[in-house]
Formats: C-alpha cells, sequence, structure tokens
C-alpha cells in the first residue's frame, strides 16, 4: 500500500509541477508576481498532496465524524443580533423589490443589484462560514412562507424520497440569472426574479410542510447552511420550560451559541439525495463564471460565446463535466477498497468533503468584488432608488481601488489551498468511518488527484 501511494504521490507531484502558460491576469497581470505563475500552480497542488501524505500517516481513526463538541455559551444579549438580522433580511428584500419596482433600468444608481449580488449573495454566506447559518435567521422567505402556510401539514418522507433535487434546480437557476441572462443587473429583473421565488416558496411550502418545503426546496438556505457548516460557531434558540404551581408551566426562549470547532458540523450533514449535486453545483457554477471571464474563453468561444443559449449550455455543461468527475473519484474509491457500496452511495457520503473547495473558489473568485463594488453600498444608501437624493451626504461617494494588487492574489491563493486541504481532512477522516484504517488512504487516491486538479484549474482560472 505504501509503494502504491508513493506512486500516486510522485505522479501527481509531475503532474502539478509541468510548467504552465503565463496568462494574463483579470486583477493586475502576472508581471507583477515575484515567481512565474507555473510556480504557483505546482506548490499549492504540491501542498495538497503533502498535506495528503501527512494525514494520511498520522490521521489513524475518525475524529470528527461524532459531530460538534456542543459547548454552550449562554448569549443572553445575543438574542438582539439575530431579531435584528431578521429585521435587516426583510429590509433588503423590500429594498430589493421596491427599488426594482419603482426604477426598473437604472442599475447604476439602484440599490437592487448592490444588494442581491454582493451582499445577499456573497457578504452574508462568507460571513456564515465564520459565525455560523446567518441566513438561516436573516430570510424573508422563512418568516413568510411559515406565516402563510403554517397549518400546512409536513410530509417528512419527501427528505429521503425528493432530498433537496428542488434546491438543487432553484439553485442553478438563480446562477443561471446572475451569469447568463443579459438582464441580470436590471433592478427590474432582479424584482421579478424575487417575486417568482416568493411564490416558489410558498408553493413548495404548501405542498411540502412550512419546515420540510424549506429544507428541500430552499436554494440560499441549503447555500448557507452548507457553508455555515464550516463555522467554529453557530446559534440556537431553546425553550425552557419552568413549572409554577400545578398547572401553570412558563416558557422562556434564549439563545445561546455552540462552540463545535472548525468543520465539524459538516461529516453530521445529513446525505440526502441531491446533496452531492448541489455541491458540485456550488463548485460548477463559480467555475463556469471564472472560465467565462477569461481572455482564452472568448479567444475559443468566439461570438458563440456572448449567446444566451450557448452560455445555458456551457453553465449546465460544466456542472455535469465536474459531477461525472466526482462520481468517477467515488467509484473509483469503492473499487479500490473493495467495498459493496455503490458510486452513487460514496458520492452521497463524500459530498460534505467538497464544501470547503466551494467556499474556496467562491471566495478566491468573488473577492475583488466584494472588497471594490462593496463600497458601492455607501453610495447607493443616500439614493436607494436612483431618484436623486441624497439622505446621507454619500451621493458622490467614489470607490477606493487599493494601489498594488498583489496582496489579493496571495489571499485568493491562500484560501484556495485552504479549502481543498480541508477538503483533504474531511475526505480521510470519513474514509476512515466507510472503509477503515487499511483502506482509507489508498481509496482516496482518484479523489486526491480531483483536488489537485480542481486546486490548478482554479488558480489558473483566476490567472485567465
Amino acid at each position: 500500500m505504501r509503494r502504491r501511494a508513493i506512486a500516486v504521490v510522485v505522479g501527481v507531484a509531475i503532474l502539478v509541477a509541468a510548467p504552465a502558460p503565463a496568462i494574463a491576469h483579470g486583477i493586475g497581470g502576472r508581471e507583477d508576481l515575484p515567481v512565474p505563475l507555473g510556480i504557483f500552480v505546482a506548490g499549492a497542488g504540491l501542498a495538497i498532496v503533502i498535506s495528503f501524505i501527512v494525514v494520511s500517516a498520522n490521521w489513524r481513526e475518525p475524529r470528527l465524524q461524532t459531530g460538534p463538541r456542543d459547548r454552550f455559551v449562554d448569549a443572553p444579549l445575543i438574542r438582539l443580533f439575530y431579531r435584528m438580522l431578521a429585521v435587516i433580511g426583510l429590509a433588503g428584500f423590500a429594498l430589493a423589490v421596491g427599488g426594482g419596482l419603482i426604477d426598473g433600468a437604472a442599475s447604476r444608481n439602484n440599490i437592487a443589484p448592490v444588494l442581491v449580488w454582493v451582499y445577499f449573495w456573497l457578504v452574508v454566506p462568507f460571513a456564515s462560514v465564520l459565525l455560523g447559518d446567518l441566513w438561516r435567521w436573516m430570510s424573508p422567505w422563512r418568516m413568510l412562507t411559515r406565516w402563510v402556510n403554517h397549518d400546512r401539514p409536513e410530509r417528512p418522507e419527501l427528505l429521503d424520497d425528493v432530498g433537496y433535487w428542488p434546491a438543487v434546480l432553484a439553485f442553478v437557476a438563480f446562477t443561471w440569472l446572475e451569469l447568463v441572462s443579459p438582464d441580470s443587473s436590471l433592478p427590474r429583473t432582479l424584482a421579478i426574479a424575487a417575486i417568482v421565488y416568493t411564490l416558489y416558496k410558498v408553493a413548495i411550502t404548501y405542498w411540502a410542510g412550512p419546515d420540510t418545503g424549506l429544507e428541500i426546496g430552499g436554494a440560499f438556505a441549503n447555500y448557507n447552511r452548507l457553508l455555515g457548516a464550516l463555522a467554529p460557531i453557530s446559534a440556537e434558540e431553546h425553550t425552557t420550560r419552568v413549572g409554577v404551581g400545578a398547572a401553570t408551566t412558563i416558557e422562556t426562549r434564549a439563545f445561546r451559541i455552540r462552540r463545535g470547532g472548525w468543520l465539524r458540523s459538516l461529516p453530521t450533514l445529513p446525505t440526502r439525495p441531491g446533496l452531492a449535486p448541489f455541491v458540485v453545483a456550488m463548485i460548477g457554477t463559480v467555475t463556469y463564471d471564472g472560465m467565462s471571464s477569461t481572455g482564452w474563453w472568448g479567444d475559443v468561444t468566439g461570438s458563440a460565446g456572448r449567446e444566451t443559449w450557448f452560455g445555458t449550455a456551457a453553465l449546465v455543461g460544466t456542472i455535469v463535466v465536474l459531477g461525472a468527475a466526482y462520481y468517477a473519484a467515488s467509484s473509483a474509491a469503492t473499487r479500490i477498497a473493495g467495498s459493496e457500496l455503490s458510486p452513487s452511495d460514496i458520492a452521497r457520503s463524500f459530498a460534505h468533503t467538497l464544501v470547503p473547495i466551494a467556499f474556496a473558489y467562491a471566495f478566491a473568485h468573488y473577492f475583488t468584488l466584494i472588497v471594490y463594488e462593496g463600497q458601492q453600498l455607501v453610495r447607493m444608501a443616500s439614493d436607494p432608488f436612483g431618484l436623486g437624493w441624497d439622505l446621507f451626504g454619500t451621493a458622490d461617494w467614489a470607490i477606493v481601488f487599493a494601489s498594488s494588487t498583489l496582496w489579493i492574489w496571495y489571499i485568493q491563493l491562500v484560501a484556495i489551498v485552504a479549502g481543498h486541504i480541508g477538503g483533504v481532512v474531511l475526505a480521510h477522516d470519513r474514509a476512515l468511518a466507510v472503509f477503515g484504517e487499511r483502506d482509507a488512504a489508498r481509496s482516496q487516491y482518484a479523489m486526491l488527484v480531483l483536488m489537485v486538479g480542481l486546486t490548478s484549474l482554479g488558480l489558473l482560472i483566476l490567472a485567465g
């Protein structure tokens, strides 16, 4: 087994050490790097390989499968913070819809695109990686659908029969709106999309029940829940019942913080149908976005690359290709380990190991968008509907750009490598639980190659 491991490591090392072409960089040019791009790609790939060797040699039994450590800290004042999140969620929803209906075309001066594409789509999920799932507390659809369909019966059997497939379709549809639709920046388009999604959430919770419908159909709820599972902490609202006299009971509701540790919530995620496709879609949509923004993509696709039908096919095709690669790695794992589990079972069981990679891809790709375009909120807060107001005296605010972009590249590089190392750790820990110590390391050879390939692809896309 050790000889085979060494052979795989050497093969992967040769693969990542191959010279990479110097491609124009989307954030400042390759000439600002102290060493050629190929060195960065090779070093990142080798970091993944070395982490695999170290983990395989020293991690001999599962340590993460039991979930968070469940250290609770009472935090009475934190209740106000989470109640404020609910208010912010409702206010943001109202501004996005209202802004689109009042002024549907003046996207430069309208707050809706910045709220949706920067804060709702990026800042909140990325903050959840540090603070736990924030969207759970601020989602306007969670409050609305529970109010409308509070008397509908729950259908928990759909969790195992349908799983997360409705959420997968809703997630891909939303990313299509962002990445392919020519009208994605128009406030009116975003307002209509918000209304359509609201109707969809009302319908699916009417069919499946409030709690079940939110879980199987929530594109944003599941996205934030997966990223929030990376966080070392999470918030919980618990109810305490105190008996007063013979027939009186007083219920008190309070918040407390769970200190569970990094990555520990991911292995305990329910492995329901659609989980693996959802995580693959998280990676695939960002991969397509990165590729479609590179110079070489335009050279290869030509005028077709600007057509909606081509973008739709390319987006779906990217997700399918990455999904096929992941399924192939899962199939190789079960064959190498001699397991009776099917490749689908393995793909579902190991789906959580891709979540750190999905976050790393998204964070690295959209980091500059948050840093620079996120500043637009300062200006647009004074004139949220593009009507010429200056409520806070910030209507003339200009974006402050950094004098050098080299630090951005290093942040992106660290994010991608760290995300893949997290994936290696999670995959090895799950392999120990599924295949046992004897077969755990060798069962992950194909997954190691996949992760190195994704690391290289991610850096090359950032460089393109």
